[in-house]
């Protein structure tokens, strides 16, 4: 459904996060407990990293106490050859230590690249199998956030993040050990400003998750906007709107940078905190120590170690705190994931369904009832039957149903009311893929990819060959254009086709129909929009789309309807009468007057369009 056209931008921004309101759907533990459900397959390399992470860190930790050693044993007593000698078990240790953290980084990024990859993978295939309502309500944008920016910042705990994590804690873990094994007293005295580090960690942190969800959410909004208007550019020249579109991408990028903001402050923060709080503590340590040393209580080679501990314990502090921000920002993305995950597809294959075998094209709606919104319908009590091979003409003023007609006939939607029935099976019970492959869909605004338009047509039917290709191409009469092109068939197509005319675009998208070759057509007021000429050309090549087929038309200009073999005319959200062209034009009713009010005006017009 599409936001009102006297909907304001700023609301419309509103959408742009999907159904976050910035509070958390679900608890860390739910979204961290799934998130470690895909790093199962990389558990054994996983046992290597956390081996290499202890290793590390043990060997990082050996250094200040070999410095006390040196220090206490062999500076004072002059002996160069022992002090050589631990100075040498200080370089290997560092140096051991070093190495371990390179080779569990490169693990990482490769856990990491491998890790997210398999996510992005999955919910695009989740995006691609949830149902047209779920796109109805949800803006492209923000999905391709979800699946870019929401994984990269996984991504990036993941690589840099997740280990580092865990190393420091340990490396916090050690620190504290190893200075109460040197002195008790001193580690105590040292350690007394823990409580009020980890109170205001706490303090910090504890705003820190919804201000990365903010980011996280804003980013997903502004991309939406962006992806709309880049998309939409033509219509905002032609409206000379250019002003209206900045203004509206200004809203977004302010409500983003506003969080952005409140984010990096938490971030910068951190750091001169603690580095104060480091100062503070060796200064008081070394003052604590001396006191100590002057009692004969401590060595000064345990003061040196103490002190080389101290300024080692508040990096993976400062360090902890960033990457818990990190963290945070890794879980509002999996959140925003999870939600999209956690979307079923309003329509789904029922258990056992089977694959619709090769149809006849009979179609039957049996007291078909639809809304897309409760309370609100939008088909009451619609029956039709179209034999195999017949064209039925859905015609009606705009908002009738029409479209929903087609729309439940592919399936896009499940009826609320009734059953469709193709070939006698209700369509509900067999699998939804292999009815739209017994389709052929060619609409008003035809989509083309950016590939040639070889593979435009292909993709039709992806296994076919260049010459049946180009037999579709010159059933649809797009053959001629085509080899006017600058490379033929091996013409790149712009974005959304915009090098072509619309009539070209849909001569493509009616050799398309005819390589797939389906039983059942839907055309979608496939001639509208475009000049005479070009609509006697798509006309012809309808026609041979249309022979032999069972076809349902949305009719715009009478070329069509004319020949069809029902006219059903659909308003109020049913269908009032239906008959031939001439048999309802015989009855003087609804239909005769909406060809007096307007097909025939359109067919006065058309010679002059």
């Amino acid at each position: 459904m599409t936001a009102s056209s006297s909907e304001k931008p700023r609301v419309r921004l509103g959408y742009g996060g999907g159904n976050l309101t910035g509070e958390s759907a679900r608890d860390a533990r739910s979204i961290v407990r799934r998130l470690l459900g895909y790093l199962k397959p990389f558990g054994r390399r996983l046992a290597v990293v956390a081996v290499l992470v202890v290793i590390s860190t043990l060997l990082r930790l050996i250094g200040p106490a070999l410095l006390s050693v040196a220090i206490d044993k062999y500076i004072r007593s002059g002996d160069a050859a022992g002090l050589a000698g631990t100075a040498l078990l200080m370089f290997a240790a560092y140096l051991g230590g070093g190495l371990a953290g390179i080779f569990q980084g490169v693990m990482m990024v490769s856990i990491g690249q491998r890790f997210v990859a398999a996510i992005r993978a999955q919910l695009f295939d989740h995006i691609q199998a949830l149902s047209m309502a779920y796109h109805d309500h949800h803006k492209a944008g923000d999905l391709m956030s979800r699946v870019t920016n929401d994984t990269d910042a996984i991504n990036q705990a993941l690589s840099n993040g997740l280990i580092e994590f865990t190393g420091n804690v340990l490396m916090l873990g050690g620190i504290m050990v190893s200075m109460f094994l040197l002195n008790w007293q001193l580690a105590i005295g040292t350690l007394i400003i823990l409580p009020l580090m980890l109170y205001i960690t706490g303090l910090v942190t504890r705003y820190s998750r919804k201000a990365f969800r903010d980011v996280q959410r804003n980013l997903g909004a502004l991309n939406a906007v962006m992806e709309e208007n880049i998309a939409g550019i033509r219509v905002v020249k032609a409206f000379a709107r250019e002003a209206d579109t900045a203004a509206q991408f200004v809203a977004a990028n302010a409500v983003y940078r506003q969080a952005g903001v409140r984010a990096d402050i938490i971030t910068a923060a951190l750091g001169p905190m603690f580095t104060t709080m480091s100062t503070l503590t060796i200064a008081a340590t070394a003052l604590l120590g001396g006191w100590l040393a002057i009692q004969g209580a401590v060595r000064v080679g345990v003061i040196a170690a103490f002190v080389v501990y101290i300024m080692t314990f508040f990096r993976p502090m400062r360090a902890i705190a960033m990457l818990y921000n990190q963290l945070q920002s890794a879980l509002a993305g999996a959140e925003r994931i999870f939600a999209v995950l956690d979307a079923a597809p309003s329509v789904q294959d029922r258990p056992g369904a089977e694959p619709l075998p090769q149809v006849a094209g009979a179609v039957k709606f049996d007291r078909v009832g639809f809304e897309y919104e409760p309370g609100k319908p939008v088909l009451v009590d619609v029956s039709l039957k179209a034999r195999p091979g017949q064209t039925i003409a859905l015609v009606g003023p705009t908002g009738a149903g029409k479209t929903t007609i087609i729309n439940l006939l592919s399936r896009f939607y499940d009826v609320s009311a009734g059953a469709i029935y193709i070939d006698g099976r209700d369509i509900r019970e067999v699998q939804q893929t292999t009815i739209r492959r017994q389709l052929g869909i060619v609409l008003q605004d035809t989509f083309l990819f950016s590939t040639t338009v070889m593979e435009n047509i292909r993709y039709g039917r992806l296994d076919a060959g260049d010459d049946e290709v180009i037999a579709a191409a010159r059933l649809a009469n797009a053959d001629r254009f085509i080899r006017h092109l600058p490379k033929g068939y091996q013409t790149e197509v712009s974005e959304q086709g915009n090098n072509f005319s619309q009539g070209q675009r849909q001569l493509l998208a009616i050799a398309r129909a005819v390589l797939a070759d389906p039983r059942i057509l839907i055309l979608d007021e496939a001639t509208s929009s475009v000049d005479t000429r070009t609509e006697i050309q798509i006309q012809q090549a309808l026609l041979r789309l249309m022979a032999g087929r069972t076809a349902f038309v949305i009719a715009h200009r009478l070329s069509t309807i004319r020949n069809a073999d029902q006219v059903l005319v659909i308003n109020d959200h049913r269908i009032i009468e239906r008959g031939t062209h001439e048999e309802l034009l015989a009855r003087r009713g609804f239909y005769h007057h909406l060809y007096m009010s307007q097909f025939r005006r359109v067919e006065m017009l058309a010679p002059t369009d």
